[in-house]
């Protein structure tokens, strides 16, 4: 049921989710990590391009969710304000439900870029930690090498005594080397937060991405990473929560684009670097320029009910893209 609901809501004409990259810049160099940070700050054409797709379809919307990306998205406060400040006006203007979300390293998440957050309706953010400050420090770094575990961890302590309506999912990686330390910073995690319902816990496993480091990476067979995500629960003193299951990803919906800094239209964000996700462009008048076979490639496990495939389509979109090279 959960899962018709959402095959459903990722088909509808008047929902629209926009996941966009204000800059593909860093500041963190995790060593894990798979994007190439070749683009810059988002161009003047592309924010207009998106402030006018959002006005062109803001009478038939009833909702319109925008999750703001990067590179770090913090790194360019002024684009996010831009966007937020225009949707919201077009939401009042229209009368449809505007939410916003944010994935950061949450290293700019200060009481100042809290604020700019939540004051531009940016209230459900996500911030990844690798562990405890030993664990976290020694992949989690900034270009200088330095460690972050400290100014985020008290940039999370400070978000607690806000008294706004918010939902921040902390995100632990864990490898198969690791895992036993990351469930200790669960246990930490819940007893410092979890009388806080606006703080929640979710587990993911580091996979080989396209990194320079992926050859490092011990990727888990299933039935592992089954067995290591049960006992991080167990230890963690968090009931399961799977924010995963019956859940349709967003690169699988029919309403959902990923904007990257240079208009490039994407469907999900993490195989930026492949031609199979390249899907079109968004020019500065707001039009859409799709390539459809790309597109309908990933929408096609919610069309056809493929349910071992919709809550995360990367891999199988990716074998089809080169069974279809190979058959041309």
């Amino acid at each position: 049921m959960a899962y018709e609901h959402a095959l459903f809501a990722s088909l509808r004409n008047d929902r629209l989710e926009l996941r966009l990259l204000p800059t593909e810049q860093c500041n963190f160099r995790c060593t894990y990590c798979y994007e190439t940070f070749e683009h810059k700050k988002m161009r003047p054409g592309v924010v207009a391009g998106i402030k006018a797709l959002i006005s062109r379809r803001a009478p038939s919307l009833t909702e319109l969710h925008i999750d703001w990306f990067g590179g770090e998205p913090m790194l360019a406060p002024d684009i996010v304000g831009d966007i937020c400040r225009h949707a919201r006006a077009q939401a009042a203007a229209h009368g449809f439900a505007y939410t916003g979300g944010m994935t950061t390293n949450g290293y700019f998440l200060d009481e100042a870029g809290f604020r700019h957050c939540l004051d531009h309706g940016v209230n459900d953010i996500q911030i990844s930690f690798d562990g405890d400050r030993a664990l976290h420090d020694k992949s989690r770094v900034l270009g200088s090498g330095a460690g972050t575990f400290d100014r985020i961890w008290s940039n999370v302590m400070a978000m607690k005594s806000v008294k706004d309506d918010f939902a921040v999912l902390l995100r632990l990686h864990y490898t198969a080397e690791n895992y036993r330390q990351v469930a200790e910073f669960g246990r930490k995690v819940h007893d410092t937060l979890g009388d806080d319902p606006r703080f929640r816990l979710f587990f993911k496993g580091i996979l080989p991405l396209g990194g320079a480091n992926d050859a490092a990476i011990t990727r888990l067979t299933p039935k592992q990473d089954a067995e290591i995500r049960r006992l991080l629960w167990n230890e963690s003193g968090y009931p399961l929560n799977d924010i995963s299951v019956g859940k349709v990803c967003y690169a699988a919906m029919a309403n959902s684009l990923v904007v990257r800094s240079t208009g490039r239209l994407a469907k999900c964000t993490v195989a930026l670097s492949s031609d199979y996700n390249d899907i079109g462009e968004i020019t500065e008048d707001g039009d859409i320029v799709i390539d459809q076979p790309k597109f309908q490639r990933w929408i096609a496990p919610v069309v056809e009910g493929n349910w071992a495939v919709v809550g995360c389509p990367v891999e199988w979109v990716a074998r089809q893209a080169m069974a279809a090279k190979a058959a041309a």
